[in-house]
C-alpha cells in the first residue's frame, strides 16, 4: 500500500455504471469529494487522487466491491448485480467506514483482502 505521501499522487479511475450527472451520481461525487480531489468526470466514471487497496470479483449480489485509499481518508463503491441500485460509503477512517457497512459478506471480504495486503 502506499503511505499518505504517495496516495494524493496515485489517480484512480472509477465507472459506477451510473450516469454521475443524475441525483444517484451526485451522492456518489459528493461522498468521493469529501476523501478526495477529482480530476475528472465523464457520463459514468470519475477520475480522482487515490488508490485502489482492493477489488473483488463477484462477493453475493455485487459485481463488485472497490476499496480506494484517499488523500482524505477511503471510499467504498459496491456495484450490484443486475440492477442499478449501487451504493458508497466515504470516511476519513478504515475503522468508522467499515462499521458502517451494512452487509455482512462484504465486511468479512474486505477484512480477509486488506489482512493479505497488510493494510490497516
Amino acid at each position: 500500500m502506499a503511505d499518505e505521501s504517495t496516495v494524493g499522487e496515485a489517480i484512480a479511475k472509477l465507472d459506477t455504471e451510473t450516469s454521475l450527472h443524475t441525483s444517484e451520481g451526485r451522492i456518489f461525487i459528493n461522498q468521493l469529494r469529501s476523501v478526495t480531489e477529482i480530476i475528472s468526470i465523464l457520463d459514468t466514471s470519475a477520475q480522482f487522487k487515490g488508490e485502489e487497496i482492493v477489488k473483488t470479483g463477484y462477493l453475493g449480489e455485487y459485481k463488485s466491491v472497490h476499496l480506494f485509499k484517499c488523500p482524505k481518508g477511503y471510499f467504498l463503491f459496491c456495484n450490484k448485480t443486475f440492477t442499478k441500485n449501487n451504493w458508497s460509503i466515504a470516511d476519513s477512517d478504515l475503522e468508522a467506514l467499515m462499521s458502517k457497512i451494512s452487509d455482512n459478506d462484504v465486511v468479512q471480504r474486505l477484512k480477509e483482502e486488506l489482512l493479505e495486503t497488510a493494510v490497516t
